[in-house]
C-alpha cells in the first residue's frame, strides 16, 4: 500500500493510534507559573491526593448502591494502570503497552466442532450466546494501544465521568479508541484528532460533548475487556448513556444532537433490527430534513433575535447555522450519508417497506476520503446524477475519482441497492410478454450498473485478500464492508430472476441469474474466510453481519428450488454469525434462525422447499386487505418454526404480481397466481434439477 494510488484505501484508521503515544495532554500551563517545575509537581501531587479522595467517595457511593459489585471496580484512581484484564502487560504513563486477549482456538470454523460448543445443538431455544466463547479474540492475537495519559493531564472526574453516569476516565480514554477502531472505520462521522481533542483537551466539557461521550460509550461498551467491568456496571452504564442521548436528542434538533443520535443507532441496530430501531431511524431522518442536511446549501440565514417566538418556516431556516470550516461542511455531508446508509440497511432487510428517506431528498455530492477529511483539506468529489453531454457518452458534472474513499463507493453501491429494492417493490404481470419485457431491460440496466460500479473501483480493492493477510487492521476493513455490500446488491437483483415464487411460461428460473448469486455468495466466503483467517471479525458491523445472513439464506432457497442438499457453506456462516454475534447481537439472532431451520431440514422434520411454501402462503394471507371495515377480521397462531421461514424465504417472495380485480374469481385469494408456485423441492423427483443454460429467457 505504499503506492501513490493508495489515497482512496484510506480510512479513520489512517490515523495511527500509536501517533497519540506521547501525548500526554498537551501542555497545561504550569511550566509558565514563575515558581517554575517545583510549584507544578506540587500542584499535581495536590490535584492527585483530590482526586483519589473524590474516587474513594464514589467507591463508597457504589459500594453502598451496588454492595456485590464493589469489589470489581479499582480501588483507586492512581491505580488504574495496573488494574487491566489478567494478560495485559504493566504500563508506564507516556509508552505503548500490548495486550495478550484470550478467545477461541484459530482455525476453519468447523474444525473443532467436536470439542468446541455447536451452533447445531439439539436444544433449539438455547440461546446462541450461551453457546459461543465469551472472549472475542483469538490466542496471540496481540493489539497494541496507546495507555491512557497521566491523571495530572486529564480533566477531573467531575468533568468527564460526571460520577456515576459515566466510566472512569481510563475507561473513557479506551471507549472512544476503540470506537475509532471498531465502528468510526465503517461509520466515519467523527474526526479522530479532532475528537480528542475535544474530550481530552484543557477546556471542559460542554452539555453536546458529553451527549457524544455518551453516545460512544454506549456504542462502544461491546468491546470493552476490563475485569473491573461487572456485567451489572456494564448495563448500567450502557442504560445511563443511551437514556441521555435520547433524552437529549428529543429536546434538541441540532447538528450535535443528531450525530450523537446516529451513534446510538448503530448500537440499537446492532442489536435488533426491531421497531425501536425503526423508531430512532424515523427521527434521524425528520431531523435530516428539518436541518436541510439533504442539500448543498450555499447561504445560511442567521437571526440575533433568536428569543422571540418564530414560527416552523423560520425556526426552521435559522435552526442551523453556516458551517464554520470546510471539516464540519464535509462533516454534515458524511453525516446525511451515515443515515442514508442505515435506512437502506434497516428497509431492504424489511423487504416490504418504503424508503423513509427519498432518493429525491439526497442532493448531496458523495463525501471524499478520510485523510482528506481528517487533513481538512478542501476536494470535489462526485456528483450524483449522471449527465450526457454532446457526445452521448455519460459522465458527471464534477466527477473527482482521485478524491474518493471507500465511505465514497459504500454510498454509491447503497443507491444501487435502492433502485433494486424499489424495482421489486412493483408488481408485474408474469403473463404479459410486453411486461415482462420491460422488467427484463430494467434488470439488464441494473445488472450493467452494478458491473459498472465494480469496474470504477480503485485497482487496489482487487487485491483486498493481500491486504487482510498483510495488514489485517481496520484501515482495511471497511473495504471488507464494501465487499459485503456489493454481495447483498447481486443477490438483491439477481435472485429474483433465478428463484421465483410464482412463474409462467415466460417468467421461468434464470440459469445465468442463479450462478451470479451462487458466485457472489461464494466471493463473501471467501473474503470472509480471510478476515477470519486475519482476527479481524470484529472490526465489522452489522451491515457485514446482514450479508452473510443473506448469503446463507441464498443457500437454502438454492436448495430448495433445485431440490438438492443445502450447501456445506451454511455451516461456515452460521459460525462465522455466531463470531460477529459476540459483538452484535443482531448477527446471533440471524445465527439462531439459521441453525434451527438447517437442523429441521438435516433432521428429516420438513424439507426446505415445504418450509418455503408455507413462508409464502402466511405471507400471502396476511397480505389480504379487507373491502369493507363491517368485514370479519381473523386471527391465525403460529409457531416459531413458522416464523422462522417467513424471516429466511420472505426475502426471496417475487415476483410481486398485481392485485386480481375484485370482481375476478380468483379475488378470493387476494393475488393472481399464473399457473401456481414454482416447484419448490418437495418434489424429490426433480433431486438435482437446474435452469437449463441453453434455454435462458433473459437472453445473455
Amino acid at each position: 500500500m505504499a503506492d501513490a494510488n493508495a489515497a482512496p484505501i484510506s480510512t479513520a484508521e489512517d490515523e495511527s493510534i500509536s501517533g497519540f503515544s506521547n501525548d500526554n495532554g498537551g501542555s497545561s500551563g504550569e511550566d509558565t507559573q514563575p515558581n517554575g517545575p517545583a510549584t507544578a509537581e506540587t500542584k499535581v501531587n495536590r490535584i492527585d491526593a483530590l482526586l483519589q479522595t473524590l474516587w474513594r467517595r464514589v467507591e463508597d457511593h457504589i459500594a453502598n448502591d451496588h454492595p456485590s459489585q464493589s469489589q470489581t471496580l479499582a480501588p483507586s484512581v492512581s491505580n488504574h494502570t495496573t488494574s487491566h484484564l489478567d494478560g495485559f502487560v504493566r504500563e508506564t504513563p507516556g509508552t505503548q503497552i500490548s495486550v495478550v486477549a484470550r478467545g477461541p482456538p484459530i482455525a476453519q470454523p468447523r474444525a473443532q466442532a467436536s470439542s468446541s460448543p455447536s451452533w447445531h445443538n439439539g436444544d433449539s431455544s438455547e440461546s446462541l450466546q450461551q453457546n459461543t466463547p465469551s472472549q472475542a479474540l483469538v490466542p496471540g492475537v496481540v493489539e497494541s494501544f496507546t495507555s491512557p495519559r497521566p491523571l495530572s493531564t486529564l480533566r477531573t472526574s467531575t468533568s468527564v465521568s460526571g460520577g456515576n453516569d459515566l466510566p472512569p476516565q481510563d475507561m473513557i480514554y479506551t471507549l472512544v479508541d476503540l470506537y475509532f477502531k471498531h465502528c468510526n472505520t465503517w461509520c466515519p462521522i467523527l474526526d479522530r484528532k479532532t475528537t480528542f481533542g475535544t474530550f481530552f483537551g484543557s477546556t471542559s466539557l460542554s452539555e453536546v460533548d458529553r451527549i457524544l461521550l455518551h453516545a460512544i460509550v454506549a456504542t462502544t461498551l461491546r468491546f470493552l475487556k476490563d475485569s473491573r467491568l461487572s456485567p451489572e456496571m456494564r448495563s448500567h452504564y450502557h442504560a445511563v448513556s443511551k437514556h441521555a442521548v435520547m433524552i437529549y436528542a428529543m429536546e434538541h434538533v441540532s447538528i450535535e444532537a443528531q450525530r450523537a443520535l446516529v451513534i446510538l443507532a448503530l448500537d440499537e441496530l446492532g442489536t435488533s433490527n426491531g421497531p425501536r430501531g425503526w423508531n430512532m431511524l424515523s427521527i434521524l431522518i425528520q431531523n435530516v430534513r428539518q436541518l436541510d442536511l439533504g442539500e448543498e446549501s450555499s447561504l445560511y440565514l442567521s437571526a440575533n433575535s433568536s428569543d422571540i417566538p418564530r414560527t416552523g418556516s423560520t425556526i426552521r431556516r435559522v435552526a442551523v447555522p453556516r458551517p464554520d470550516s470546510w471539516i464540519a461542511d464535509e462533516g454534515r455531508r458524511r453525516l446525511c450519508w451515515m443515515v442514508y446508509l442505515l435506512d437502506r440497511y434497516a428497509t431492504v432487510a424489511t423487504t416490504s417497506f418504503d424508503f423513509m428517506l427519498e432518493e429525491s431528498k439526497m442532493n448531496r455530492v458523495l463525501p471524499c476520503s478520510y485523510d482528506l477529511f481528517s487533513r481538512n483539506v478542501p476536494v470535489e468529489t462526485r456528483s450524483l446524477n449522471p449527465t450526457t453531454g454532446q457526445d452521448g457518452v455519460t459522465g458527471y458534472a464534477v466527477n473527482k475519482p482521485e478524491n474518493l474513499g471507500s465511505f465514497s463507493y459504500h454510498c454509491e453501491i447503497l443507491r444501487i441497492i435502492s433502485q433494486v429494492h424499489n424495482f421489486l417493490k412493483d408488481p408485474v404481470d408474469v403473463t404479459s410478454s410486453t411486461a415482462m419485457t420491460a422488467w427484463r431491460n430494467t434488470y439488464r440496466s441494473l445488472d450493467a450498473a452494478l458491473d459498472s460500479w465494480l469496474q470504477s473501483l480503485p485497482s487496489e480493492y482487487s487485491r483486498i485478500s493481500a491486504l487482510c493477510h498483510s495488514d489485517p487492521a481496520s484501515r482495511v476493513a471497511n473495504w471488507f464492508m464494501l465487499h459485503s455490500a456489493y454481495v447483498t446488491a447481486v443477490v438483491r437483483l439477481h435472485s429474483s430472476a433465478a428463484y421465483p415464487t410464482v412463474r409462467s411460461h415466460i417468467f421461468v428460473p434464470s440459469y445465468y441469474a442463479m450462478q451470479r448469486c451462487l458466485s457472489a455468495v461464494q466471493s463473501l466466503k471467501d473474503v470472509t474466510q480471510d478476515v477470519f483467517e486475519a482476527n479481524g471479525l470484529d472490526l465489522v458491523g452489522p451491515p457485514f453481519a446482514f450479508s452473510l445472513w443473506t448469503a446463507a439464506r441464498l443457500l437454502i432457497v438454492h436448495a430448495a428450488i433445485v431440490g438438492c442438499p443445502v450447501d456445506p457453506k451454511i455451516d461456515f456462516f452460521i459460525d462465522i454469525l455466531g463470531y460477529v454475534g459476540q459483538y452484535w447481537d443482531v448477527a446471533n439472532n440471524y445465527a439462531r434462525i439459521l441453525a434451527r431451520v438447517v437442523q429441521r431440514e438435516r433432521q428429516g422434520e420438513v424439507s426446505f422447499g415445504a418450509m418455503r411454501k408455507n413462508a409464502h402462503e402466511i405471507v400471502k394471507l396476511t397480505s389480504a386487505i379487507r373491502s369493507s371495515g363491517l368485514d370479519e377480521t381473523a386471527s391465525q397462531s403460529v409457531s416459531l418454526g413458522e416464523l422462522d421461514y417467513i424471516d429466511v424465504f420472505d426475502f426471496f417472495n417475487y415476483p410481486k404480481v398485481p392485485f386480481a380485480d375484485p370482481g375476478s374469481p380468483s379475488s378470493q385469494e387476494g393475488m393472481f397466481q399464473p399457473q401456481g408456485l414454482v416447484n419448490m423441492g418437495s418434489d424429490r423427483s426433480r433431486d438435482g434439477a437446474a435452469p437449463d443454460p441453453e434455454a435462458d429467457w433473459l437472453g445473455y
